[in-house]
């Protein structure tokens, strides 16, 4: 991680937590991977693995802040958990790490080309209201067993799509 750190500039943000020790030196030792089978899934730490998995597409061309966004994430997991010696989620040490790195402490990320929308390969959609339910993967459940969670089971009839 050190390396990767230095190469993409977020050295110095990382060196914030240095006070932190052994938790900072720990961190540092983490394993970076890219994953490109995510679709949705930006990023995730493994603490006890020592490792942090990213999604491939953060690494393109012109995706340099998502990509330092969602790495300084995950290594904020991977700080508090070890400082912390328990798994601390998106809780408040987690939250008091993301400061501390200089990053603002959102739980979810908002990457477009990340979304389900995105990445959907099937859509079903209501035939009263139009809302689009996506899908990246086959869902297990029958269509014909769904309906529109805002029309409801008379009204809410759902029938599938294809993305193009």
């Amino acid at each position: 991680m050190r390396e990767i750190a230095e190469r993409w500039g977020l050295a110095n943000r990382l060196s914030r937590a240095a006070d932190l020790e052994p938790a900072f030196r720990e961190m540092l030792d983490c394993a970076v991977v890219v994953s490109r089978r995510a679709r949705t899934l930006a990023g995730s730490a493994y603490t006890k693995e020592r490792r942090i998995v990213l999604n491939a597409r953060l690494l393109e061309r012109g995706r340099e802040r998502d990509r330092d966004a969602t790495f300084l994430h995950e290594c904020a997991h991977v700080l508090a958990d070890i400082f912390h010696d328990r798994p601390c989620r998106h809780g408040d040490r987690w939250r008091e790490m993301m400061r501390l790195l200089g990053e603002v402490p959102n739980v979810r990320h908002r990457i477009p080309y990340l979304s389900r929308e995105a990445n959907a390969k099937i859509i079903w959609r209501c035939t009263g209201c139009a809302q689009a339910y996506h899908y990246v993967r086959r869902p297990r459940r029958k269509i014909k067993d769904c309906y529109c969670a805002d029309c409801g089971p008379e009204n809410g009839r759902l029938r599938e799509e294809i993305p193009e």
